[in-house]
């Protein structure tokens, strides 16, 4: 038995020092990094195929870009049309900023029994629309109730509506993952 523990720890010991000298970073240039896998498409859908996934599961998260790095939040969906789905922010919030900057994005959200996973993938376009503004502002769920609490009146200027184009729908179930591009 003592051999077998002092053979894991020289094998665990010589794997340490190899990585220390090697590193665990991939060393492809900044170029090669950067570029799209190649997506396999399962087909065409639209968002509106999963609205009630939406509807029933309002708080996901969102994924974007701070500079170089990825960061992630939780927001609430407003609503949808067509293949537009709509949230709100503030004009004080970084998250803002940081989406004027880096409009591409990802909003994950999903059933309590993970069936399915949804993600939406796709840019950030800001409206100003006043009509889509008080939709917002005048919904029923927890996040339009926050909006009003915060933002008083839809015509404040801090209030930030915007919707993620989307170009892509992604879903994760027990039969696996798939990839659609939108309709």
């Amino acid at each position: 038995m003592q051999n077998k523990l002092t053979w894991a720890g020289i094998i665990g010991i010589t794997c340490m020092v190899v990585l220390s000298i090697t590193g665990c970073n991939n060393t492809r240039n900044e170029k090669e990094t950067t570029e799209a896998i190649e997506i396999v498409y399962a087909g065409t859908k639209s968002v509106g195929d999963y609205v009630s996934v939406l509807e029933e599961n309002p708080n996901g998260v969102l994924a974007n870009r701070n500079g170089g790095q990825l960061r992630t939040q939780i927001i609430s969906f407003q609503f949808v049309e067509g293949n537009r789905v709509y949230f709100c922010t503030g004009s004080e919030k970084p998250l803002y900023e940081q989406l004027l900057r880096f409009p591409a994005v990802s909003y994950c959200t999903y059933p309590e029994d993970f069936e399915p996973v949804l993600s939406l993938n796709g840019n950030i376009v800001f409206s100003d629309d006043v009509a889509l503004k008080e939709r917002a502002f005048n919904g029923s769920g927890y996040a339009s109730q926050f909006i009003r609490n915060h933002y008083q009146t839809v015509d404040n200027p801090n209030l930030k509506l915007f919707y993620i184009d989307v170009e892509t729908i992604e879903t994760y179930d027990y039969t696996g993952a798939n990839v659609y591009k939108t309709e």
